[in-house]
C-alpha cells in the first residue's frame, strides 16, 4: 500500500510541475504576443506648445468621442494617453491604427475642410504614405495632414488643471512647403 502511495505522489507532483510549466510557458507567450510599441504622431515643430503637439481624440478616458474629428493636443507623456497612442506595426504598414479602439485615422469624404476621423481599419480611406515628414491619405496623395494656424487653445482639463495642455485643430490642405511648420511629422515612443 505504502508503495502505491509513493507512486501515486510521485504521479501528482509530475503532473502538478507539468502544469506550472504549462501555465509559465503559456503566460511567457501571451505576454510576448501583447507586446507592442506604441507611438504619437507628433507635430515636428512645437509651435506654442513646448510639449509638444500629438494627434489626439477628443476627450478623455471614458469620455473619448470616438464618433468626433481627431485633433492635435499637448503630448501626454507619463499620464493616460490611450487616446494618442499609435501601433508601431500598423503605421509601418500605412494605417494610423489607434490600437485602444480597434480604429484607424481616415479624411472625412465631402467636407471642407477636411478633417480626420476614425473608423475601419479594413477601409482603403485608412491608408496613408508617410513621406518627406509628411503624413498624406493614400486615396489623396495631394493633401497633407495640417496643424490649424492660429494660437492653440486651453483644453477644458488644461483650464482647470495645473498641466494646462493645449489642443489645436488638425486637418488636410494641400501639401505646401509653405507651410512647413504645420505640415511636418514625426512618430515617436509613446511613454
Amino acid at each position: 500500500m505504502s508503495i502505491f502511495n509513493s507512486s501515486w505522489s510521485h504521479k501528482r507532483l509530475l503532473i502538478l510541475g507539468v502544469a506550472v510549466s504549462f501555465s509559465f510557458l503559456s503566460s511567457m507567450a501571451l505576454s510576448q504576443s501583447v507586446l507592442v510599441d506604441f507611438q504619437f504622431i507628433r507635430l515636428t515643430a512645437p509651435l506654442d506648445e513646448p510639449r509638444g503637439l500629438c494627434l489626439d481624440i477628443p476627450g478623455h478616458r471614458e469620455r473619448v468621442r470616438l464618433d468626433r474629428a481627431l485633433s492635435l493636443h499637448s503630448c501626454k507623456r507619463g499620464i493616460w494617453n490611450n487616446d494618442e497612442k499609435f501601433d508601431q506595426e500598423a503605421l509601418n504598414s500605412g494605417k494610423l491604427k489607434m490600437p485602444f479602439y480597434g480604429l484607424c485615422v481616415r479624411p472625412t469624404m465631402g467636407q471642407v475642410p477636411v478633417k480626420v476621423i476614425l473608423g475601419d481599419c479594413a477601409n482603403e480611406a485608412a491608408s496613408w504614405i508617410f513621406e518627406n515628414a509628411q503624413l498624406k491619405p493614400k486615396l489623396k496623395p495631394h493633401l497633407c495632414l495640417t496643424a490649424g494656424s492660429g494660437s492653440s487653445r486651453l483644453t477644458p482639463g488644461g483650464r482647470r488643471l495645473p498641466s494646462r495642455h493645449v489642443a489645436r485643430e488638425v486637418f488636410l490642405q494641400e501639401c505646401d512647403n509653405q507651410l512647413k511648420d504645420r505640415q511636418s511629422w514625426t512618430a515617436e515612443t509613446a511613454e
